[in-house]
């Protein structure tokens, strides 16, 4: 039960209702806080740790910032949040939203419950009093998956930051569009719109600085950060800095061109009525149980689309990008082999369709992967089957040989053009702000590749895998002493962006990581010791111009993995 009774303390004074907020010894329980969001009412936080100096903070988990969207609201914008009466319990986190995988693990009487109630965000902070820097984190997750209780705190709260993780509609239930005013499009990019705007109206309360908002977006969410910039609906007011990890709002997983055909086809599924007219397609939709629509959906890919209703992404990216009169300091990058886990789904996808890889030639699957990029002119494959593979090899089903270059292909086509090209695009701008970009290579103890399903049946590792990143970023694993040492410095460099504009690392004083002074770089990796390269374009071809990628390659017999 998320609503506590309890009351409210204000004071009347000309009309207008003066809440005293004070972090004095009287609102602090051993383990619990109250704060008062006027307007809105009380939230119960709890009081926790961070990793490495136990230093205490509050963490207020699953604050609603808009109501259900469920029944009339499902498919539109979100609405505001109504008040509450006594005090909500922040101290676990809300429901995430609707997915399969999560639906599956709850019980009967759970999945009675209003299951789309998940327009929460959570809130991270040291300090009430004073007024320190925010990092508004957004999830990724392929725009179907993702929420807060997967990005915990206790790394980043070492540093004197705010920080906020916002959940958004993922999935059928946040992407469906027919492009009405019924079903209008790119709802979840909204969801954020109005996440950022209750940040503007009361991260005061919590110790931030509304003036000072960094938005951070991984994969998905690193798209969904791009749209926040790009977006003329979105607010100057809402950010002042951004950091994009492992995606681009330019890749082509990124905008979905067949949103009404896409609803036909789960309209049809669901066995819906007259499935070819916008009207009847919502009525039904809009109905429809959740878990029912999430079983006809499950192989469906989600992503915004090209001119809704509202205006949010009226043209497309490259166009925004050329209009944008707006440029902010960035911090962009990706990880070593951030395509790994396309690779993966491509290679499931092969094996389904085929029964096994050896029934194509090295060129014939390299074709096929590249041609997931959409590149009509067969530039794409051209240019990279001449970069990336010794010529012999190409007409063989020497695939044991070609893995190092299908991962180049893989980090190339889904993650490190499209970052690149973002990017340079907002470099290129006049007045543009400082953008500094990395590599992250650093290889741990851990590793999200086949985190979720496994990855026993690949002939190759994931090496520095996509999201590998946020191992270190947020508490979520035992680090050993070593990725503990390398996940202090990623602290630094994120959190003194998000404080400065620019990365640093304590423990190396001398460093200077410069900003991006042509299309080219300067950039910088990210590993045990942070050093510096200059042109990023080499990190095209990391994989096959490492001397160490055999230790990629981890089964001789593909055949019987196929």
């Amino acid at each position: 039960m998320k609503l506590l009774i309890g009351v409210i303390i204000a004071v009347v004074a000309s009309a207008t209702i003066i809440v005293a907020l004070t972090i004095s010894k009287s609102t602090i329980t051993k383990d619990s806080i109250e704060v008062y969001i006027p307007g809105q009412g009380a939230v119960l936080g709890r009081i926790d740790e961070t990793s490495w100096r136990q230093q205490k903070f509050f963490s207020f988990r699953g604050i609603p910032y808009a109501e259900s969207p469920k029944g009339n609201l499902r498919f539109k914008p979100p609405k505001s949040r109504s008040p509450w009466y006594g005090t909500f319990d922040a101290r676990d986190f809300g429901k995430r939203c609707p997915v399969i995988t999560n639906l599956a693990q709850i019980n009967s009487s759970q999945l009675k419950e209003d299951l789309e109630d998940c327009l929460n965000l959570s809130v991270y902070t040291k300090n009430l009093d004073i007024k320190q820097p925010v990092m508004f984190y957004i999830y990724g997750g392929g725009f179907y998956n993702g929420s807060a209780s997967d990005h915990l705190p206790q790394h980043l709260l070492e540093k004197d930051i705010v920080l906020v993780v916002s959940q958004y509609r993922i999935g059928a239930l946040g992407w469906l569009t027919t492009l009405t005013d019924e079903m209008p499009g790119n709802v979840p990019v909204m969801d954020l719109m109005l996440a950022l705007d209750w940040v503007q109206k009361y991260i005061h309360l919590f110790g931030g600085d509304r003036k000072r908002v960094t938005i951070d977006g991984q994969s998905a969410g690193a798209a969904m950060s791009g749209a926040l910039l790009l977006s003329p609906k979105s607010s100057e007011d809402y950010f002042q800095r951004s950091i994009v990890q492992s995606g681009s709002i330019m890749a082509s997983w990124a905008i979905n061109r067949q949103p009404l055909q896409q609803v036909e086809r789960i309209c049809a599924a669901l066995a819906c009525e007259d499935c070819k007219e916008k009207q009847k397609q919502f009525e039904c939709l809009k109905q429809v149980n959740v878990l029912d629509m999430l079983k006809v959906t499950e192989d469906e890919s989600f992503s915004p689309v090209i001119g809704d209703v509202q205006g949010i992404l009226p043209d497309e990216p490259q166009i925004l990008l050329a209009n944008l009169n707006r440029t902010i300091p960035l911090m962009t990058g990706f990880t070593k082999h951030d395509g790994s886990f396309a690779l993966a789904t491509f290679y499931n996808i092969i094996v389904t369709q085929y029964g096994s890889i050896l029934h194509l030639t090295v060129r014939e699957f390299a074709n096929k992967l590249i041609d997931i990029g959409k590149d009509s002119t067969g530039l794409s494959n051209n240019l990279l089957l001449r970069l990336l593979f010794k010529r012999e090899i190409l007409d063989t089903h020497n695939h044991k040989a070609a893995w190092p270059a299908y991962i180049d292909i893989a980090n190339i086509i889904f993650i490190k053009s499209p970052m690149i090209a973002y990017a340079n695009a907002l470099q290129r701008k006049a007045g543009s702000k400082p953008i500094y970009f990395y590599s992250f290579d650093y290889m741990g103890e851990h590793t999200r590749f086949g985190y979720e399903f496994g990855n026993s049946q690949y002939p190759f590792e994931g090496g520095v895998h996509h999201s590998n990143d946020n191992i270190y970023l947020f508490g979520t694993h035992q680090l050993n002493e070593k990725d503990t040492k390398f996940a202090k410095k990623i602290v630094d460099l994120w959190s003194s962006f998000v404080v400065n504009g620019v990365p640093k690392v304590e423990d190396e004083e001398k460093l200077l990581i410069k900003p991006m002074e042509t299309e080219s770089g300067p950039y910088f990796h990210v590993n045990a010791a942070v050093t510096l390269g200059v042109d990023i374009l080499t990190e095209l071809t990391a994989t096959v111009d490492d001397p160490e990628n055999y230790k990629l390659i981890i089964r001789n017999d593909i055949s019987k993995h196929s």
